[in-house]
């Protein structure tokens, strides 16, 4: 009796047992992610000759690539005076003034401003940012919304304007930057 209560607790407790195991084994995991908003900006020509000018208004088309999964985006623009030869820290020459009170007129070729508002941005001359080492000034955002089918990819195109009102500014290349700023709408689940 005593030997079968010996053999039945090493039996519970796993002595003797054979151990046996299978060949294969394998086992599985869901996994998911969630893909969240995101866009790209870039300068389809990053050097854009605005021709010549003696003395009055001239503006550039800059040609802009905005890339996003999301239907609506917003855009902004940045724009600089331009300075003689490429040199926003030489004072000696004054630069030719951004003529803000034209705006920034920003024109995506499958979208347009929600709500009915313009497509033209408003420059807020009162102060600058820097871009790329020339002082530049900003504009309003405005939401665009695109015609594509739940995302906004498409050419952008940019008209600033400058107004060269001095008849005797020193003759030579003035240059400055024109920037474009694309933003997924507040609210949305991503924001960066």
């Amino acid at each position: 009796m005593k030997r079968i209560k010996i053999l039945a607790l090493a039996a519970c407790l796993g002595f003797g047992a054979a151990a046996s195991a299978d060949l294969m084994s394998m086992a599985t995991a869901h996994v998911y992610v969630d893909v969240v908003s995101n866009i790209a900006v870039r300068a389809n020509n990053s050097i854009v000759d605005a021709g010549d000018v003696q003395t009055g208004i001239f503006n550039a088309t800059i040609e802009f690539r905005v890339d996003a999964n999301h239907e609506d985006v917003d855009l902004a623009c940045y724009a600089s005076d331009l300075w003689k030869g490429d040199d926003p820290t030489n004072d000696e020459v004054t630069p030719i003034p951004l003529f803000y009170q034209a705006g920034c007129l920003i024109d995506p070729i499958n979208a347009n401003p929600t709500g009915g508002a313009s497509p033209v941005a408003s420059f807020d001359s009162g102060s600058t940012t820097d871009v790329n080492g020339f002082p530049a000034y900003g504009t309003n955002a405005i939401n665009f919304e695109s015609s594509q089918n739940g995302h906004f990819s498409q050419e952008v195109y940019v008209t600033v304007a400058w107004n060269q009102d001095d008849p005797e500014k020193p003759k030579g290349e003035y240059s400055g930057v024109v920037k474009l700023v694309g933003m997924i709408p507040e609210g949305d689940s991503y924001e960066g």
